[in-house]
Formats: structure tokens, C-alpha cells, sequence
């Protein structure tokens, strides 16, 4: 009996489906990615606002169009802040055959997760900024934001010049982010001839640091420089703020997201931070992204919602560039690739790799003044030893011009500061 060609009512039905204009998108093919984000333990805030970023951009993106023609599809796997868990789910993840994952932000499941994508062609990207990730020559391995590696010499530049310490306290969360950074922080530290009298390790999800801030207090150091993640940088601000601590602080980014401010209930005023990525930057790319974020989720982003919402954004650049869904090509345009963000907005800042997926793009220095971070100055690099002011103009960060901008944003200074115009929270 020779084959029926004769088409049933639902293959017909495909087909006209297919044809049909307005109806054709929910026929084409979908691009998978799949999330592997902190949901539970001390990597909650910050999986949650990575997730929230990657999110908002899968939807924006396929609100225009898709890439390539095609839509982008979330399989999504919220974890617990541990490696086993983490190392889990990227299996599971891996398993789906997904075209990039997305996570996890903690370097600690990071490291213990990355193996399983390693000889797998899958671009795998981290919120992890330990230094000794991309040390392990991981070949589809790429950032959302600089580590530690770039961002520890832009810190401790920010102390040293702009403060010019004779002593200073160092406090560091005791896992793989925090001993990475502390290693590159003191090997700057030492090169600007800053002397570390007080030195302090901080356990993971630490709660209680009556101790540590009453030996610090008794140390006497000029300022105060601390490291850790968000969940135990808003128990530390208060127990700062609570036994009187009234010298300099300065701090990472992370410390600085809006969580941590609103959190630690007044603790992180007068902080200064080295943000690496902020929504308070005074380009309008970033606050358009930010009172974009504001109306979906009815709160204001931080820097690990900008990573996320980069790393889609990157996706749809990097493919358009390989001119095809694949996995290789999309490799090979991302590396050693200069993304101009007056050609990408979306991507919120120029931003480049290497071969090993550093990332390079500006960042910020700032102070927290009335619960919000406000920028000092802009970085666009380290080697040039230049920042930039908020008027434009260029100054180098051993200036005596830097240390009166610094001074003028002490606790109890005059503002002197630019200010970037609130965004009205979403009704």
C-alpha cells in the first residue's frame, strides 16, 4: 500500500498556523537558556535580583522581536546557597540541552558548578567575581562584571588616594569571594604603602559582630575597609553604627545595592563603595533600564539586577554579530570583541572581553547619602590612573583635586556631590 500524502485537519491546521502572519511567532524555534539561581540561604537577595535582571530582558527582548527571528525560552532552576545544590542543577540544567546558562552569582557555586559545563560548548556565564574562576581556563566561562582581578586595584586605589590612610582596618568574609579579594586588595594596599593594622576574617552568614567591631574600635585605624557579601554586610553596618564606629568605611559594591542600604536602617550612610556596576550611573541608558525595572518589580534595581539584564542583552548582541544560533560562533564574536554601547544601548555600558571571558567596562566610586549611592567619579580604567568627574572633566586619582572630592563627601561635609534624579517608584 503506497504511503497517503493526504494532510489531517491538525497538520493542516499547523500549516495554515505557520502561514498566518501575526501567528507565525508561535511556530518558530526557541533559543533555551536556563537559570541556575541562589532562591534560598545567603544567596537569596542577590540570585533573586540576577534572576529578576536576566528576566526582565528575556521578556523585552522578546517583546521585539526575538533574536534571529526567534524567541528566547527560560527553564528556570532556583537553588540553595550550597555547592552540592548547586552542582545538581546545573546538571539538570545541562541535561536540556539549553543554548547558554545563566549563574549561579556566588563564585563558591560557581566553582563547584562550572565542571559540569565544561567540555559541553555551552556559554556559561557567572555573577561570580572571585578572581580564580576565569583562572581556571574555562573555555566557555564569561563574567556579567568585572572580578576582582580588575575591580581590587579600582577599590583599594579608591582608599589610598582618596583617603591616604597611615593605618587601616581590613575585614573580609572568610569564603572563596572574600579571601580572593582580600588577597588582591592587600597586594594594591601594599603597593600604595597602606598599612593593614587590623585584619579580620567574617564567616559566611555570620549574624552576631559585637566582638569584631568592639576589637576593631580598639584597634584605632584610620578607616575601616570591608568585604563581604550583602547578607552579612547589613548585620556588620548596624553593629557598626550601634557601638559608634565613626571613622571612614569604605567598601565594595555588593554592600551597596539598595538591599543592603535599606536594610541596614541608616547603617550605610556616609559608606563609600567601588560599585562596578550602578543604576544610579548618569547615563541615560542606565535610567531608562532602571524606571523600566521600577515598574515591573515595584522596586529599585541593584548592580546584580544589571548584571543579569547584561548577560541576555549580551546574548542577542553576540548572536546577531555570528549571524546564526550557534554556539561556537557566538563565542568567537563575544571574545575579543569591543561592544560600543552607543551601538548597544541595551548592554547599559561599553563593555568588552578577552579570550579567557574577563570582562572590561566602567565603573563607578560613590557615597551613600541619604539611602542612595551618588557617584563621585566614573572609571573607565585603572592603568591611566584618570577618573572622571560628574562635569566631564578628567582628573588623575593621586590628585590633591581627588582627595578634596573625597573629603568633600565625609560624613558631615557639605554635599558636593552629583545627584542622579529619582525615579518615582511604580503605583
Amino acid at each position: 500500500m503506497r504511503p497517503s500524502h493526504a494532510m489531517t485537519p491538525r497538520a493542516l491546521l499547523r500549516a495554515l498556523c505557520c502561514l498566518a502572519g501575526a501567528a507565525a511567532l508561535a511556530c518558530q524555534a526557541q533559543i533555551p537558556l536556563a537559570g541556575v539561581t541562589e532562591a534560598k540561604g545567603p544567596g537569596t537577595l542577590a540570585g533573586t535580583s540576577f534572576k529578576n535582571g536576566y528576566r526582565m530582558a528575556i521578556d523585552e527582548i522578546n517583546g521585539s522581536g526575538g533574536v534571529l527571528g526567534q524567541k528566547l525560552a527560560l527553564t528556570q532552576f532556583d537553588i540553595d546557597t550550597k555547592p552540592d545544590a548547586a552542582k545538581e542543577a546545573m546538571g539538570q540544567a545541562v541535561a536540556g540541552k539549553p543554548f547558554a546558562v545563566l549563574g549561579p552569582v556566588f563564585s563558591g557555586l560557581t566553582l563547584a558548578s562550572m565542571p559540569v559545563t565544561t567540555t559541553t560548548g555551552i556559554p556559561h556565564f557567572t555573577g561570580g567575581e572571585a578572581a580564580s574562576l576565569t583562572r581556571k581556563f574555562h573555555p566557555t566561562l564569561m563574567r556579567s562584571s568585572l572580578s576582582q582581578t580588575a575591580s581590587a586595584p579600582r577599590l583599594a586605589s579608591f582608599v589610598a588616594y582618596g583617603l591616604e590612610p597611615k593605618s587601616l582596618a581590613l575585614m573580609s568574609i572568610d569564603n572563596d569571594f572574600g579571601r580572593d579579594g582580600k588577597a588582591a586588595l592587600a597586594e594594591v594596599l601594599k603597593r600604595r604603602n597602606v598599612n593593614v593594622s587590623f585584619d579580620r576574617a567574617i564567616k559566611p552568614g555570620q549574624t552576631d559582630f559585637s566582638k569584631d567591631i568592639a576589637d576593631l574600635i580598639a584597634a584605632q585605624p584610620e578607616a575601616l575597609l570591608f568585604y563581604t557579601t550583602e547578607t552579612e554586610a547589613i548585620g556588620l553596618l548596624k553593629e557598626l553604627r550601634k557601638q559608634g564606629f565613626n571613622k571612614p568605611i569604605f567598601t565594595d559594591g555588593l554592600v551597596a545595592a539598595q538591599t543592603v542600604v535599606d536594610g541596614a536602617a541608616g547603617g550605610a550612610e556616609g559608606v563609600f563603595a567601588h560599585m562596578i556596576a550602578s543604576v544610579d550611573a548618569p547615563t541615560p541608558q542606565v535610567q531608562s533600564f532602571t524606571a523600566r525595572y521600577i515598574t515591573r518589580y515595584g522596586a529599585r534595581p541593584d548592580h546584580n539586577a544589571i548584571k543579569g539584564f547584561f548577560v541576555v542583552q549580551l546574548i542577542k548582541a553576540g548572536l546577531e554579530l555570528a549571524g546564526k544560533v550557534d554556539q561556537a560562533l557566538f563565542l568567537k564574536a563575544v571574545k575579543d570583541t569591543r561592544f560600543d554601547i552607543r551601538k548597544y544601548p541595551e548592554l547599559l555600558s561599553s563593555t568588552g572581553y578577552d579570550f579567557f571571558g574577563e570582562l572590561n567596562r566602567e565603573s563607578y566610586f560613590v557615597v551613600i547619602r541619604e539611602g542612595r549611592p551618588r557617584v563621585l567619579a566614573t572609571v573607565r580604567s585603572i592603568e591611566g590612573g584618570q577618573v572622571e568627574l560628574p562635569n566631564r572633566s578628567q582628573i588623575a586619582m593621586n590628585s590633591a583635586e581627588f582627595r578634596r572630592t573625597v573629603a568633600a563627601a565625609l560624613p558631615g561635609a557639605a554635599p558636593a556631590v552629583a545627584s542622579v534624579p529619582p525615579v518615582s517608584k511604580a503605583k
